[in-house]
């Protein structure tokens, strides 16, 4: 017996089941602070004049993979899945913008393409109403786009930022609020690229140039180390010192 009356085993039984229903807790509430978020939804086809291209679209892993992962003070760790919704954005754009498409492996295609476009994402920021103690979730995409012809040769490339918020008032859940952000942050890279694709400088000069194969860039070559200084073949110890 204890000093209260209690069995030693029985007490020392109660703590240990307490210490695992705290690990239990503390495990749950660590699976609970981070949000996962997959951005989902549809994308319309823009209804615009094509441009006279027919492109292959590159869309590498580390696109359609993509992820930003962000932890906000007193909100737990976020991650939100942008990379699947990909697919069916650029196809839906190159449907609308370009008179042919197809997706691709590489940024080497061969004829009907006339070349390749390989879009990347390089930036993703996301706020929450009570970060900007605003009534809108906000996000941010800064999307990066390499043209090349058909044989792989880099025509150019150009930046393309986007962004989209949702109301808060819209919405019961922050997943919801801020899945609704991204999807316009989406939709308005989409408009973006749909008005100003054959209105980028590398894209006009290429097109009114009849889309030609560029040279390929020449390749830095490697610096050459200088020879050291090495006296004449006939010169005497004290010459060659003093060389």
């Amino acid at each position: 017996m204890n000093e209260i009356g209690k069995p030693i085993g029985a007490t020392a039984a109660r703590a240990g089941a307490f210490s695992l229903l705290a690990a239990v807790i503390a495990l749950l509430g660590a699976c609970a602070g981070t949000k996962h978020l997959e951005i989902e939804g549809t994308f319309p086809i823009p209804l615009i004049q094509k441009s006279p291209v027919n492109l292959g679209i590159h869309l590498d892993d580390a696109l359609v993979t993509y992820i930003h992962t962000e932890a906000i003070d007193k909100k737990g760790e976020w991650e939100v899945s942008i990379g699947p919704a990909q697919q069916q954005l650029f196809n839906n754009l190159a449907t609308g913008v370009f008179e042919g498409h197809t997706f691709v492996d590489g940024v080497i295609a061969e004829a009907p393409l006339d070349g390749v476009l390989r879009p990347t994402i390089t930036e993703v920021q996301f706020s929450l109403p009570s970060q900007t103690r605003s009534n809108y979730y906000e996000v941010w995409i800064r999307y990066d786009f390499q043209l090349y012809d058909r044989a792989g040769n880099l025509v150019g490339g150009w930046k393309l930022p986007a962004y989209g918020k949702a109301s808060k008032k819209n919405y019961g859940s922050a997943s919801n609020g801020l899945q609704a952000a991204a999807m316009a942050a989406c939709r308005d890279a989409m408009a973006f690229f749909s008005i100003n694709f054959s209105r980028e400088p590398v894209v006009a000069r290429w097109l009114a140039a009849g889309k030609p194969l560029v040279p390929p860039q020449p390749q830095p070559q490697p610096e050459q180390q200088q020879p050291a200084s090495t006296p004449p073949p006939d010169a005497t110890p004290d010459e060659a010192s003093s060389v």
